[in-house]
């Protein structure tokens, strides 16, 4: 039967019975979950549990809630219309919208692309350390980025040889992302779970409380910024309706879209996030109610795993779990840029050219020789804050266009919640923008004026001096 026909006789049914069905039919949502749970989001959810235990619960929930609100939008436009998105921005909006879209998903696919082959080659050198080996030098370190690379682009390959490619591609990727899923999830019930701290945490209390006492530690601004930036970037923008498009999904497939959103990507984000978090804080976390010391290296994830799982598996835990979150994101980032340089430079996406094009973040192969992730992770996601809100703010003046939405222009009451949801989501994004140029500015002065003062005056929050010696 056909796929659309398929659609129109599962619609007649409950909604419990299609769910089976639109689980075959998933795919996109996997994509961006392969996207998202990438090296910047591994980064932040490590850092925040090792600095604050289960205070920063609340930064995934909130950053991937609100960027699958604002996909959701893309793809009731995408679906509805069937046009591609670069396209209609040039058209309907304007030109320089549409270009400074598109060189700004690049750059950030670019930049994006550094810390995964970070956390990839680390991830691979802690598994090799688990059957004795050492392959920490330089050399190895290049050569393990040459066979990411090499495996990278295979993989854009299978995406672009035809159905099956594309279809075994997205199996794949479903496998990966419930792989890292799995791994978290291990470590996170393993390492145990302190209930009251948990929802105190997830629910934004406990920070809020050390909010208005003026007790956060500085050092948390620049994990919480990377981890709501993270949850949703503008290449991931960028790469959604034409993932929705490579499938053919057009009006009979909303709804299946919507659910491809929720179960591919949502769910499997909140699981590996907030595990990644309890397990860290569980086991390299501070006293509750304090501030702790970073993790620097993947390998400081191990020791804290030993006594439940012993040396062995802790390290295959580890190794395996961070090579998953890494080299997932290559392949999609790949794929993106592929999208991107097509549509910028008018090649049709099913030739050579996007294939060629995929290859270009390639370039970032160098990111192997970083021996701390983190740092990377965090610090290119907060350079890439900044780019996100004005792509979100053309999408919803698409959204309100009736002469491109027509009949789906969102309306009374649906109209209210749309901009109200996708509103809230700009001014989310311009708030962590902000907080994202200054936290950088910080260290830019730091690096540039040198003083003796602690890690936590240097990422000072702009507050009084009198409420600075209470952090």
């Amino acid at each position: 039967m056909d796929e659309r026909a398929y659609l129109g006789e599962l619609a007649k049914k409950p909604f419990l019975v299609r769910v089976p069905g639109y689980l075959k039919l998933a795919g996109p949502g996997y994509i961006q979950s392969a996207l998202t749970l990438g090296g910047a989001s591994t980064a932040s959810c490590v850092v925040m549990g090792s600095l604050a235990g289960y205070k920063l619960l609340w930064v995934q929930p909130l950053g991937i809630v609100l960027g699958v609100c604002v996909l959701a939008a893309v793809a009731k436009q995408t679906c509805h219309t069937g046009e591609r998105a670069y396209q209609v921005f040039w058209e309907r909006l304007h030109p320089s919208l549409a270009i400074l879209w598109g060189v700004s998903a690049l750059l950030a696919s670019l930049i994006w692309h550094v810390p995964q082959y970070s956390l990839t080659a680390n991830g691979a050198i802690t598994l090799a350390g688990s059957v004795g080996l050492d392959l920490d030098t330089v050399p190895t370190r290049l050569l393990i980025g040459a066979v990411i690379l090499g495996c990278g682009c295979g993989a854009a390959y299978l995406y672009h040889v035809g159905a099956r490619g594309l279809r075994a591609y997205e199996i794949g990727i479903q496998c990966l992302v419930w792989s890292i899923v799995l791994a978290f999830a291990v470590v996170g019930f393993a390492s145990g779970i302190r209930w009251k701290a948990f929802f105190l945490g997830i629910t934004g209390v406990s920070f809020a409380k050390d909010v208005a006492a003026h007790a956060v530690d500085g050092r948390v601004v620049k994990p919480i910024v990377s981890g709501l930036a993270a949850a949703v970037g503008i290449n991931m923008l960028f790469l959604y309706p034409y993932s929705l498009l490579k499938r053919n999904w057009g009006k009979e497939h909303k709804e299946l879209a919507y659910f491809d959103l929720f179960a591919g990507m949502l769910v499997p984000f909140l699981i590996a996030t907030t595990f990644l978090v309890i397990g860290t804080a569980n086991t390299l976390g501070p006293d509750p109610g304090e501030y702790g010391n970073e993790v620097q290296r993947v390998a400081d994830l191990i020791p804290a795993l030993k006594p439940t799982f012993g040396d062995r598996l802790s390290t295959l835990l580890v190794g395996f779990g961070m090579m998953a979150v890494g080299f997932s994101t290559i392949t999609t980032m790949m794929l993106a840029s592929g999208f991107i340089c097509c549509e910028m430079f008018g090649f049709e996406h099913r030739g050579k050219a996007g294939l060629w094009f995929s290859f270009l973040p390639g370039i970032a192969v160098f990111g192997v020789c970083f021996s701390n992730p983190w740092f990377v992770a965090i610090t290119t996601s907060t350079l890439c804050a900044p780019l996100m809100p004005m792509a979100v703010i053309c999408f919803v003046a698409l959204l309100n266009m009736k002469s491109y939405m027509g009949d789906e222009t969102p309306r009374g009451g649906r109209r209210l919640i749309w901009n109200g949801v996708l509103g809230l989501a700009v001014a989310a994004m311009i708030v962590w923008s902000c907080f994202s140029l200054w936290s950088n500015w910080q260290d830019i002065k730091r690096r540039l004026e040198p003083r003796q003062e602690s890690v936590a005056t240097a990422y000072a929050w702009p507050v009084e001096e009198a409420a600075m010696e209470t952090i």
